[in-house]
């Protein structure tokens, strides 16, 4: 009874770091653009460099966090990180000028990396049977917290125009405090015994894991999607709201797009669990990519809805499919390592996505050439995906060689 009350409390306090550090800090700022652009009177472009600061400041310390994490804690670790991002919160939500946007922006990146990585590590470390299902939960903040996004920031644009973005970014600074305080209380520091058990037991050098093929391919599937994603989801709505549809029904969209990817991850995990990781894998990119091509060719009311549904209903699944993948692929005692490495290939395709996209849409024929470029680099993810092998054909090629040496 008191191990379900704590992976109930883990689990709770996991969708709301997820929700701050992800949905807040990461994603949310697509559905704040379209107000704070005109705040801050900036182009598109210059929009694109304050997502690629952000991707910037995850990107070049999403390695040491875990580095960090292994000296001096998870927990440490993890509430520096959700400090970083309430700091971030609250100099977007006060400065008065453009390029003070950068640093706060720059905040919200480092802070991102110092908190997800080192929370999913401390989750599995603490419920190692359910890993899964932790895993899972905690990922569904990111939808709860789009929908969060997609009903208040519109309507607090709507209602205060001038300002109604800054106090969105004050909203989610009150937010990431109290998971500030929820993590000082409840969550505890992983067993140092259990820490120095697995760097006992672990004996595959980083750079075998690096140069491993099969995680390379999973690395760069990973690359893609980030760079599809972080721009769909930075300027989707600007997308919408400039090809004539209203605030409120582009904000009621992106509230759908919350609601469903909620239950992406689960449903999509359970269908490769018993059809494979290969096929879930071709499927949801198979799907995400027709979702990026239909609003190119057919920008309104309906398009958008079709491109919100389908992609709602399949990204947050991609993500735990190529989450899933990479560790497929390593001993128990790699995966930690595995899944960084291939982290570090989505944070790099979120690092150019926005400033090439920004680039894009200023100077070559607007979202719809942007989101064409989206779909030409997922045709390219596609095909890796078919090299991509089931956990179980990785199995059957390694124990022959295990069994010669």
């Amino acid at each position: 009874m008191v191990k379900n009350k704590s992976l109930g409390i883990y689990a709770a306090i996991g969708m709301l770091t997820t929700t701050v550090v992800l949905a807040f800090a990461r994603l949310s700022y697509g559905v704040v653009l379209p107000f704070m652009k005109d705040g801050l009177d900036i182009s598109y472009q210059q929009a694109g460099y304050l997502g690629t600061t952000t991707s910037l400041g995850y990107l070049s310390t999403v390695v040491f966090a875990g580095i960090l994490a292994a000296k001096w804690g998870g927990k440490r670790t993890v509430i520096l990180g959700i400090s970083l991002v309430t700091t971030g919160f609250v100099g977007l939500a006060l400065s008065p000028f453009y390029w003070m946007m950068y640093v706060f922006m720059l905040f919200l990146g480092i802070g991102t990396a110092f908190t997800y990585t080192p929370f999913i590590s401390l989750l599995v470390a603490r419920f190692p049977q359910k890993k899964g299902l932790m895993i899972g939960l905690a990922t569904s903040g990111v939808g709860i917290g789009m929908l969060f996004a997609g009903i208040v920031v519109p309507y607090l644009g709507s209602v205060y125009v001038d300002i109604g973005w800054r106090i969105t970014w004050g909203i989610y600074a009150a937010i990431a405090f109290v998971v500030v305080l929820l993590t000082l209380r409840f969550i505890e520091h992983t067993p140092t015994e259990t820490e120095s058990d697995n760097h006992k037991k672990h004996t595959t050098s980083p750079k075998e894991i690096y140069l491993n093929p099969n995680v390379m391919i999973v690395g760069f599937i990973y690359g893609i999607i980030g760079i599809a994603y972080i721009v769909q989801v930075i300027f989707v709505m600007s997308f919408m709201i400039e090809s004539g549809v209203s605030n409120k029904i582009a904000g009621q969209l992106m509230a759908v797009n919350g609601i469903l990817s909620i239950f992406s991850g689960f449903i999509w995990g359970g269908i490769s669990d018993k059809l494979g990781r290969r096929f879930s894998l071709v499927s949801t990119m198979g799907l995400v990519l027709f979702s990026m091509l239909v609003p190119v060719f057919f920008p309104t009311i309906l398009g958008f809805t079709i491109h919100i549904i389908v992609i709602s209903c399949t990204i947050t699944g991609l993500f735990t499919l190529i989450q899933a993948s990479s560790m497929d692929h390593v001993e128990p005692n790699d995966m930690p390592v595995a899944f960084g490495y291939v982290t570090f290939y989505f944070a790099a395709g979120q690092l150019i996505g926005p400033t090439i996209a920004g680039w894009l849409i200023d100077g070559f024929g607007g979202f719809k050439t942007a989101f064409l470029f989206c779909a030409i680099c997922l045709m390219v993810g596609f095909v890796l995906t078919l090299k991509v092998k089931n956990s179980e054909e990785v199995q059957q090629v390694e124990t022959p060689i295990s069994i010669e040496s």
